[in-house]
C-alpha cells in the first residue's frame, strides 16, 4: 500500500546508507555532552530502520521486489 517500488539493489543500498549514518551519529557523541535527548535520537533512527527493515523483509516475501535496479 503506497510503497515505493525499488529493486532489491536499492532497497540493500539504502539500508547500508542508514547504518552508515547511524554509525556516524554515535562516534559523533561526546561522553562529556551527550544526553538522554541524544540517546532518545539515536532510539528513534534505529526504529525507523527496524520499520524499513521489516517493509523490505516483507516485500521480499512476498516476491514483490526485483533483483536488478
Amino acid at each position: 500500500m503506497g510503497r515505493a517500488a525499488i529493486s532489491k539493489s536499492e532497497q540493500v543500498g539504502y539500508l547500508k546508507k542508514r547504518i552508515k549514518l547511524l554509525s556516524y551519529v554515535i562516534n559523533a557523541l561526546d561522553d562529556e555532552t551527550a544526553g538522554p535527548e541524544d540517546l532518545n535520537h539515536i532510539l528513534g533512527m534505529i526504529g525507523d530502520l527496524e520499520i524499513k527493515i521489516r517493509r523490505f523483509r516483507d516485500d521480499w516475501t512476498e516476491g514483490q521486489i526485483p533483483n536488478r535496479t
